[in-house]
């Protein structure tokens, strides 16, 4: 153990530090609830010395550094291990120190939710609005871009769920599938209705393509034969719901 001398009598311990008096008389510097034996006014210098020296060293926690963190834990190894108390320990803070920079858990969440989406974040606005067959093909576009999005993440998709669950309005890559069948001719609530439909085949089909992914990686089951099958699924699905949006009347209600 390192020790350092601090005067004629007392010695500083590299893990707390002990004077020269009987044990019932020993402090420590870790208890941060007493002050050393040599004189109170050396022993609050000493002590805010060693405050301001650890301030130093580490860095004041950011919202930056708490999201990104969670990030890299996500990608990593999944939703099931991104827990606060995880977060917190890869931080090399204490749980509540995060609650300074993200109010709960489904804050942190509806963050990584944008995140993840943020390779996605373009598509049909209305300025499409007029040209029937290209809001169809630009939907198309913006849904694969969705998917691949959400592959890219580790549980990217239930991750989004839950976001959209809690607060459909919150991911805007999502709301704008609704300007897009605008464009495409449909008015009122269908518009609002074909877009529901259509995120929930693509985080429907991606959250159970990713469970599979898991599973395969566990060893629970096997790996498919054909890499393609759950792409060309993905694209003969939503085939069907651009076509069937492109057919229907246009009368609004």
């Amino acid at each position: 153990m390192n020790t350092v001398q601090v005067s004629k009598s007392e010695t500083i311990l590299s893990n707390g530090w002990s004077p020269n008096v009987g044990s019932a008389e020993t402090y420590w510097w870790a208890s941060g609830q007493m002050l050393p034996p040599w004189g109170k006014m050396e022993g609050a210098l000493w002590a805010s010395r060693h405050r301001q020296n650890e301030r130093l060293q580490h860095m004041p926690l950011t919202r930056d550094q708490v999201i990104e963190t969670a990030f890299d834990i996500l990608r990593d190894y999944g939703l099931a291990d991104l827990s606060m108390r995880r977060l917190a320990r890869d931080l090399g803070v204490q749980p509540g120190a995060l609650y300074w920079h993200v109010k709960n858990k489904q804050e942190l969440l509806g963050v990584l939710s944008v995140m993840i989406l943020v390779p996605a974040d373009s598509g049909p606005t209305r300025s499409d609005a007029g040209a029937e067959s290209g809001a169809i093909a630009a939907l198309r576009l913006q849904s694969r871009a969705i998917r691949r999005a959400l592959l890219a993440v580790r549980d990217g998709a239930e991750v989004v769920t839950l976001t959209h669950a809690l607060d459909p309005e919150s991911l805007n890559v999502l709301g704008r599938l609704a300007l897009g069948f605008e464009a495409a001719g449909l008015r009122g609530h269908k518009a609002g209705w074909a877009a529901k439909a259509l995120v929930h085949y693509i985080l429907g089909s991606v959250t159970e393509e990713q469970t599979r992914s898991g599973l395969i990686q566990a060893g629970v089951l096997s790996a498919p034969a054909e890499r393609g099958d759950a792409e060309d699924a993905f694209d003969f699905g939503l085939e069907l719901l651009l076509a069937g949006a492109a057919a229907t009347p246009n009368t609004p209600r």
